[in-house]
């Protein structure tokens, strides 16, 4: 069998050659598994890690800043060669420089590129990535403070009752810090005091309403709901409404005793909106909860029975 000759750099051909007339070599320089721009940049929040191209922000599978950049990259710019599964990627990193604040800002990415199955076929680019760093739209309602899309005004008949409003805060404080820690975009934006209870302004409907079912676990109240028109989403052409929720709870519990009027009742139970009560004569007697807040009714609880 006559020799064959690399039509490139001349050398010998075996019988692995990749090509007719060229050498392994000389066939990667010429046909490279992968090209890539000379640079890349990207959106990162300084806050968060989330990342962004365009207009939609993407939350990162780990939060390291290295991770990020190669999660960046195989989204936005080496899809097409991975999505086949093909080419194996891995990087490196080199050059890194930072600004005043000491947040990186760009670096070279060592990118090396392997063929499945076929380790000899192999190639490598460096990549200047650069960072932009912005906020991402909920980390800048976060610093804000006041972006909000729903209100739970908590509420007592009187301020002898605030003690039921300190409980519930509590409850809810740990309900929402469990739900931030899972998803950031649920938050209780602020808490602002009102003469009989406290509003309490929220980063979404979803925990309005985790808010109030948990509320109703230990306690008994009037719900009021309504709803206010404050702009349209032109993107997805439908308005955008902010939800209110009213809740006034009820100055007692099951089993304890109260003066309504001057005149005693037990409290026997007390169902989704009625609460059933028996006087001193046990007579029973069964009220709608809205009875207990008309302002000519007087209630007091009593600590225990006389």
């Amino acid at each position: 069998m006559p020799h064959r000759f690399c039509a490139i750099c001349g050398s010998e051909l075996d019988e692995n050659a990749p090509h007719f007339g060229m050498c392994l070599n000389c066939y990667l320089e010429e046909n490279p598994l992968f090209e890539l721009p000379k640079s890349y940049n990207f959106r990162l929040c300084m806050d968060c890690l989330k990342y962004s191209k365009k207009e939609e922000w993407f939350e990162p599978v780990e939060n390291e800043i290295y991770l990020v950049i190669e999660e960046v990259l195989n989204r936005f710019l080496l899809k097409k060669y991975t999505r086949q599964g093909l080419i194996t990627f891995s990087f490196s990193f080199d050059k890194l420089l930072y600004s005043s604040r000491n947040l990186l800002t760009s670096l070279d990415v060592i990118i090396t590129g392997e063929m499945a199955g076929n380790h000899k076929f192999t190639h490598q680019e460096t990549l200047r990535v650069i960072i932009d760093y912005e906020l991402c739209k909920n980390c800048a309602n976060l610093r804000g403070g006041m972006y909000y899309l729903s209100i739970v005004q908590l509420r007592v008949k009187d301020n002898t009752q605030f003690g039921i409003i300190k409980e519930v805060l509590e409850d809810i404080s740990i309900l929402a810090e469990n739900l931030f820690s899972r998803d950031d975009k649920q938050y209780i934006a602020k808490i602002e005091d009102q003469p009989l209870g406290v509003d309490l302004y929220l980063s979404t409907n979803e925990l309005m309403n985790r808010i109030i079912s948990h509320i109703k676990a230990n306690h008994h109240f009037i719900l009021k709901r309504t709803k206010k028109l404050v702009g349209r989403d032109s993107q997805k052409g439908r308005n955008i409404y902010r939800l209110k929720s009213l809740i006034k709870f009820l100055p007692f519990r099951k089993n304890e005793y109260i003066l309504i009027n001057d005149s005693k009742y037990f409290i026997e139970s007390l169902t989704k909106n009625r609460v059933m009560l028996r006087d001193e004569k046990q007579t029973k007697l069964v009220k709608n909860f809205s009875f207990f807040f008309e302002d000519k009714i007087r209630i007091k609880k009593l600590e225990e029975e006389e």
